[in-house]
């Protein structure tokens, strides 16, 4: 159905052109933590070809977060309401949008909800020592924009809990990776300058997992172009007309 005037409730679907078995879910969506800027990736474009393209660029870029369990995201719009004398209209002005984040993950094994989050971060000065979690040739240059030297240790090893640590004076930034069922790129986005004002551990006596969560806010969210499943066209038959075309071109 495309118009109003062709609404049928019992003769077909609401939104046509959707393909049976092909979907989108958080099985295909993926996480990774990087430095806070997408500037210090290159830029979006640079990042969004990579994606497109397969190269594994990315991965010397952005670590992949694994045991996530709930990912949330919102944004808030400051709204003025204005009224008039006269009337019961009204008037909005918009105001400032902030975002916020939430993770949810199980201490399986490994590094902590906090070192992951900090993958990208190193410092070699003693006596705190941060070591990056990227591989040994990615390229460490870019991906620290203040190599700022921790005085307060985070941690150690895989265990990261101490919030109060000057590491956590540093912002951070995530990618989100959005596929489908077919494993094509739906879309991805970056949010820069991540800073995490709280973080909870919790487990119990009679618990099987342990589990952590944080709270995230950010500066900005930037989406970032990369080769993307095209739009929904209604299509008779329930047939669907999806392309794999890069914004733009």
């Amino acid at each position: 159905m495309s118009t109003l005037s062709q609404w049928q409730p019992y003769g077909e679907y609401v939104q046509s052109g959707m393909s049976d078995g092909r979907f989108m879910s958080a099985a295909y969506n993926l996480i990774a933590a990087g430095p806070p800027r997408l500037a210090n990736m290159g830029n979006a474009g640079a990042l969004g070809t990579a994606l497109a393209s397969g190269d594994n660029a990315q991965d010397q870029l952005a670590y992949p977060m694994g045991i996530v369990q709930s990912f949330t995201m919102g944004h808030n719009m400051n709204l003025s309401r204005v009224f008039e004398i006269g009337t019961g209209r009204s008037y909005f002005i918009p105001g400032r949008v902030v975002g916020q984040l939430g993770l949810q993950r199980v201490m399986y094994h490994g590094p902590s909800l906090l070192r992951v989050l900090y993958a990208y971060y190193q410092d070699l000065i003693p006596p705190t020592f941060v070591n990056s979690m990227y591989p040994s040739n990615a390229r460490q240059g870019p991906n620290i924009p203040n190599p700022h030297d921790v005085k307060i240790p985070p941690g150690y090893e895989n265990l990261f809990l101490n919030l109060a640590s000057d590491l956590f004076t540093q912002p951070i930034g995530l990618l989100v990776l959005f596929k489908d069922s077919n494993e094509d790129t739906i879309g991805a986005g970056y949010f820069e300058g991540c800073w995490v004002p709280n973080h909870n551990l919790g487990f119990d006596a009679n618990g099987v997992v342990m589990q952590e969560s944080c709270g995230i806010q950010f500066e900005r969210m930037v989406p970032v172009a990369t080769q993307v499943v095209g739009l929904i066209s209604g299509v008779e038959g329930g047939s669907s007309s999806f392309s794999a075309t890069r914004p733009g071109a």
